[in-house]
């Protein structure tokens, strides 16, 4: 079993941005695997913090389904927060047969190479404008690109502990260095804020007790790949930024709701509106969009936002849908696992740090992510969430028990 979850840990991050639905091979492996709980019945030795973590993730689940009945929406709406469902079996199986943890940091490095030599490929070869790999979507490719390469990243200080250290911290160095340049040449400027707040994170944690020199050493890098970001021939960044500036005077000036930035205000606007009438428990999906219907024939809202199924903002699209009850849900879904995590990253053993800064970094990087779009609302945002969650927990227990 050891050598199937692992196996199937790797699959899951390696094939995510480079084959078709690739992220969720593994996760219907694991799923499958976690069958074998029914009649090998391993002693788990749960924790409270197990518990929290299963806990948040039936919540989110629990809460949505109560949400989608009581609003009478269509049940295609249980598809997305299914997932946190079925994370938790997973969750189980991990805990019970821990993967290696060379599967999972192999799987992020190789994931990031492979998104961004597919997304060069459609640049170079197929002269697309916006790039998507093996996704469906250039923002969701660029917001998984960063994730991959920003936890590749965080296994630098496992990869020093291991007999091929130059090998791995190679590897592990070449996977943070393309998942940048796969967000970069995607241009979707949401996941561009995620950089510097997980550049942040490192300088802190990277820093402690290594001296001036490596912080020093750290900064040039960072300030190295953003100039080289913004200087670039044909480099899209200074055009995606002016263009930013330009939308945002736009509407600022006349209301202009026809550009990318113009529409997401607007859309932004009329969530935070339609939710005063319905604060506590949301106006479900239907009714949403229904309303947004009413206020598009009423000339109250531009009528090129009207067939937008979400508010392109995670916590706005959960207020106007479910209300505050869902807006905590879906926070406890970001907050808790982080706090776990962060607990873990200044109490745990040397060798669970480096899953407990990648599990600080998946959550904090979800949170930044979710300003932007609604990264929950598709099929790769919630699993890119709650799997590399439950993977990081149970090889964070693993380490914690050996240590």
């Amino acid at each position: 079993m050891l050598g199937l979850t692992s196996v199937c840990v790797f699959l899951f991050s390696a094939l995510s941005l480079a084959v078709t639905s690739g992220y969720s091979w593994g996760a219907v492996a694991l799923l499958l695997a976690s069958t074998c709980l029914l009649w090998k019945r391993p002693r788990l030795n749960l924790q409270r913090r197990d518990y929290l973590l299963l806990g948040t993730l039936l919540l989110y689940f629990f809460v949505f389904t109560a949400n989608m009945l009581y609003h009478a929406d269509p049940t295609r709406e249980l598809d997305m927060p299914l997932r946190a469902l079925l994370a938790t079996p997973v969750l189980l199986l991990l805990l019970a047969y821990p993967p290696r943890p060379a599967a999972w940091w192999g799987g992020v490095a190789i994931g990031a190479i492979c998104g961004a030599a597919l997304a060069s490929w459609q640049i170079l070869v197929l002269e697309m404008y916006r790039p998507q790999a093996a996704t469906s979507n250039a923002i969701h490719y660029g917001n998984v690109s960063i994730l991959l390469g920003m936890l590749s990243l965080c296994g630098l200080d496992w990869a020093r502990t291991q007999s091929r250290h130059l090998a791995w911290s190679m590897l592990l160095l070449a996977g943070g260095l393309t998942g940048i340049v796969g967000s970069i040449i995607s241009v979707s400027r949401g996941g561009w804020l995620a950089l510097p707040v997980c550049a942040c994170l490192f300088l802190y944690h990277y820093s402690k007790g290594r001296g001036a020199r490596y912080v020093a050493a750290l900064l040039s890098a960072l300030l190295a790949v953003s100039t080289l970001a913004y200087t670039l021939p044909n480099s899209r960044v200074p055009e995606r930024i002016a263009i930013a500036m330009s939308e945002i005077e736009q509407f600022q000036d006349s209301d202009t709701v026809t550009t990318s930035i113009g529409q997401r205000i607007e859309m932004w606007r009329t969530a935070w509106a339609l939710s005063d009438e319905h604060i506590w428990l949301g106006m479900g999906r239907s009714g949403y969009l229904a309303a947004k219907q009413t206020l598009a024939e009423g000339g109250k809202m531009d009528a090129s936002i009207k067939d937008y199924t979400n508010a392109h903002n995670d916590y706005l699209d959960a207020l106007v849908k479910r209300g505050i009850v869902g807006v905590l849900a879906l926070l406890a879904l970001f907050l808790v696992p982080l706090a776990l995590f962060v607990r873990a990253l200044r109490h745990g053993p040397g060798s669970a740090r480096p899953f407990a800064l990648a599990g600080v970094v998946l959550c904090t990087c979800y949170l930044i992510f979710g300003l932007t779009t609604s990264s929950l609302t598709l099929n790769i945002g919630i699993i890119m969430l709650v799997f590399p969650m439950v993977i990081l927990w149970a090889l964070l227990r693993q380490q914690e028990r050996t240590a």
